[in-house]
């Protein structure tokens, strides 16, 4: 159940990436809704991470999907 929550998520965070090259205004639908999930934890990751941004890009959504799927791949070897 919680690797699919995780699953989930990180596809949420690939969408919302995909979705911001598109359509830029987080304001708008679809990209609102996947932004108001997605940020709060960005911005977390985004404060872990002390700013650092090579060359001016937002890596803190591969940092998230990195985590996650560390984490999904944790359970997984505990979980049966």
């Amino acid at each position: 159940m919680l690797t699919r929550a995780v699953e989930f998520y990180v596809f949420v965070v690939a969408l919302d990436v995909l979705l911001a090259w598109v359509q830029e205004n987080p304001a708008r639908w679809p990209r609102r809704f996947t932004h108001l999930l997605t940020e709060p934890v960005l911005v977390l990751v985004r404060r872990l991470m002390g700013g650092w941004q090579p060359g001016g890009w937002d890596l803190s959504p591969v940092v998230l999907i990195v985590g996650l799927t560390c984490i999904k791949l944790g359970f997984r070897g505990f979980v049966v």
